[in-house]
């Protein structure tokens, strides 16, 4: 039997879509933010994964460090995504 830890998304993270990206830079929801020293990325299954492996498109939780670079960044799950109109 296959399990994996719940998520837990910070209540600061913001949302948007994600429109591109050509490292170390990613552009969401029409502003370009710089990828921090250290940035961790989450897939669905909440494994981090490399910035190479992010989608062309789709929507984002994110965070900013003190300084304005993307310090973590959640590709949503289906059921997440479809309660992003938070």
């Amino acid at each position: 039997m296959a399990a994996h830890a719940g998520r837990v998304l910070p209540q600061n993270a913001q949302i948007g879509p994600l429109n591109g990206f050509s490292y170390p830079d990613v552009q969401i929801g029409g502003k370009i933010f710089r990828l921090a020293p250290g940035v961790r990325i989450y897939d669905t299954f909440n494994r981090i994964v490399i910035p190479t492996s992010l989608p062309a498109s789709g929507n984002v939780f994110y965070q900013l460090d003190p300084g304005g670079m993307l310090i973590r960044m959640w590709l949503p799950t289906p059921e997440e995504e479809a309660g992003m109109s938070r």
